[in-house]
């Protein structure tokens, strides 16, 4: 009688939900690319230093002067034309002549971070690769793990109805049925942790890909071949994006030492100035000026140890990133190979003999050969392999990608 308005409204209830986005890895890199806000900070970042290379290249502005001397309250400045006023006039112009290669040192300082500006960006969107891999590959094993848990729910479920229908028949203790109870609490516990953790892994996600809403958002690429394992590749770590980067950091400061010591040599500012005075003489005069700052050379002495502590703590951070680098790579090596063994391990096990051994477990204790214990442990020990094979998989996975983003040298021209 109720059939035709239940169905009815099941399938509003489809209508209404939201279509699930199934994306692949490459159209997640796509996204990320575009929306993500680490990167555009990157390239903000690489914006300004280009926008201080310019700035370093300028040669001082010549200065424009116009003044006046001779300004008398008491008199005024005198009735009739412009030029008969009582009020002399001065134009003046000024440049000044840098000494030391200050420009071009500037200019090669601020070249260098330029450069180390694109390697960052660079290095960036290589660990940017890495968080979108691992949380790519933890929304599918989120995704498989609320599948597994909501098909052990159903099952748990249905085996509480024939478990009720036994105590009512006297087939069953009570007491048995409380055990099964029991075990069906914690399967259900176990889906609606299973369904956080997704929402959980799908907002990680979503962050990486830069979406407002990622409650839609689907894994669709499969596991990667579970015979992938970090090849023992001959790399050297230099080539990578951070340690070129931390070079071209430490260039900027040999600049930076070079541009302090070069203010021990004082820039001279050159003068023309033309001055029209109408009482005293009619017509224009001209002059020049030359002005040179005052000072021993011992007034660039702060600024120079300033930079050479600045470049020696460049060097530092260069010695200290070589040397993580040497042990990253052994790390990650490692890593993955445990990983590829232990994801083939659980894989050899073959998962379709382990479900069959599990019904056959159902089977014995559904026809008196085996205990209500023996089937309780059954249960978990399957729901715990199959947890441990989805974990293993995204293991592998995650190994993998970090060993390749580790061994590989960012390509890419520096916009």
């Amino acid at each position: 009688m109720n059939f035709i308005p239940r169905t009815a409204a099941l399938l509003a209830a489809l209508a209404c939900a939201p279509a699930a986005w199934a994306i692949s890895l490459q159209d997640a890199q796509q996204a990320m690319q575009a929306h993500n806000p680490d990167l555009r900070a990157a390239a903000l970042e690489l914006r300004g230093a280009q926008g201080d290379a310019m700035t370093a290249a300028l040669r001082p502005a010549p200065e424009l002067s116009l003044g006046s001397s001779k300004f008398s309250p008491k008199h005024g400045i005198g009735s009739g034309r412009w030029q008969d006023k009582r009020l002399d006039s001065t134009l003046g112009l000024g440049w000044t002549w840098e000494r030391g290669g200050k420009r071009s040192l500037r200019m090669r300082q601020a070249d260098a971070l330029v450069e180390a500006a694109g390697l960052d960006m660079l290095d960036a969107q290589r660990r940017q690769q890495v968080a979108l891999n691992e949380a790519y590959f933890g929304l599918k094993a989120a995704q498989e793990t609320l599948d597994i848990a909501e098909a052990n729910r159903r099952s748990s479920a249905q085996q509480m109805d024939a478990a009720a229908r036994q105590v009512s028949s006297g087939a069953m203790a009570p007491v048995d049925r409380a055990r099964l109870a029991v075990d069906d609490l914690a399967v259900a516990d176990a889906a609606r942790e299973a369904a956080l953790d997704l929402r959980d892994a799908r907002h990680v996600l979503g962050l990486l890909l830069g979406r407002d809403d990622s409650n839609t958002l689907s894994a669709d690429d499969p596991w990667p071949d579970a015979g992938s394992a970090a090849d023992a590749r001959a790399f050297d770590p230099q080539q990578r994006s951070d340690l070129r980067a931390a070079h071209s950091r430490l260039a900027a400061a040999d600049a930076a030492v070079a541009l302090a010591r070069s203010e021990r040599r004082r820039d001279i500012q050159l003068g023309v100035e033309a001055e029209r005075e109408p009482t005293d003489i009619n017509g224009v005069t001209w002059g020049m000026s030359v002005t040179i700052p005052l000072g021993g050379p011992s007034r660039a002495r702060g600024g120079i140890q300033r930079a050479e502590a600045d470049r020696d703590a460049a060097a530092l951070e260069l010695l200290a990133l070589q040397r993580q680098a040497w042990a990253e790579l052994d790390q990650l090596q490692a890593a993955a190979q445990s990983a590829a063994q232990r994801r083939q391990a659980y894989e050899g096990l073959h998962a379709d003999s382990a479900r069959r051994a599990s019904e056959g477990m159902e089977l014995a204790y559904r026809r008196g050969a085996a205990s209500l214990t023996d089937l309780l442990d059954a249960r978990r020990s399957w729901r715990e392999f199959e947890a441990a094979l989805i974990q293993a998989r995204a293991d592998h996975a995650i190994a993998l990608a970090r060993w390749n983003a580790a061994t590989s040298v960012a390509q890419g021209d520096i916009p």
